[in-house]
């Protein structure tokens, strides 16, 4: 059985079905909201693909991996959420909608979909830690706890109390410090490239840094 494929199959299912119940809230008719899941699904797994290639680069020229032949190998978190987010920036500008206006919704989304997407990686043995670290599962349960944190603040966005985006700035942040922590405990080939840092820790700082920059923004433009 391929438990990562269904893990994420369920995290996906989860998280859309969630996202159905508020589409009203993100300010989708019915026929918008399936329209930009699945642009989004398109773009998150290009991406995903993408960013992996570029960094992957060398397993492609030494013969180890083929682009078309091992296709469903090898797929980076960071570049399907960029991947997904021009999507919906794309699909927001093109309908006249706020794009931050859903921003939030997805910040408890995504963590619900990635974390349940991580126990299925546990079970399948990729993406391993040191022994004797599971970190799958420890990046399981941290994102759990931002779906849920994230949750509980999208009330303060719907009640007027904090700006549209926030909450999604929040997740932003709050990945990017979990994965930069967890990241030297995975087994998976992370070579330490600049000052110590691999090249997914370089990521998760600056999703930090533009998710601190991106509320700051939002902050000011409406104070």
């Amino acid at each position: 059985m391929n438990w990562f494929g269904l893990f994420a199959a369920l995290g996906g299912v989860s998280a859309i079905l969630w996202l159905r119940s508020n589409h009203r809230k993100i300010g989708l008719s019915e026929n918008e909201f399936w329209a930009v899941m699945w642009l989004m699904v398109a773009g998150g797994v290009i991406g995903a693909k993408l960013l992996f290639v570029i960094l992957g680069w060398h397993h492609y020229t030494s013969g180890e991996l083929s682009f078309w032949g091992d296709f469903g190998t090898g797929y980076v978190f960071f570049g399907g959420l960029i991947g997904a987010m021009l999507v919906a920036i794309l699909f927001a500008r093109v309908r006249g909608l706020g794009f931050w206006r859903g921003a939030d919704y997805f910040a408890v989304a995504l963590p619900l979909a990635h974390g349940i997407g991580r126990v299925g990686c546990f079970f399948t043995g990729c993406c391993p830690g040191k022994p004797p670290h599971p970190v799958q599962i420890y990046e399981a349960l941290g994102l759990a706890a931002i779906s849920l944190g994230c949750w509980f603040l999208l009330r303060r966005v719907e009640n007027g109390n904090w700006v549209r985006g926030s909450v999604f700035c929040i997740y932003g942040v709050s990945y990017g410090v979990l994965r930069f922590l967890l990241d030297p405990l995975r087994a998976d080939g992370r070579p330490e490239r600049f000052l110590g840092i691999s090249h997914q820790q370089g990521i998760a700082l600056s999703l930090v840094l533009v998710s601190l920059v991106a509320w700051w923004w939002l902050k000011r433009s409406t104070s």
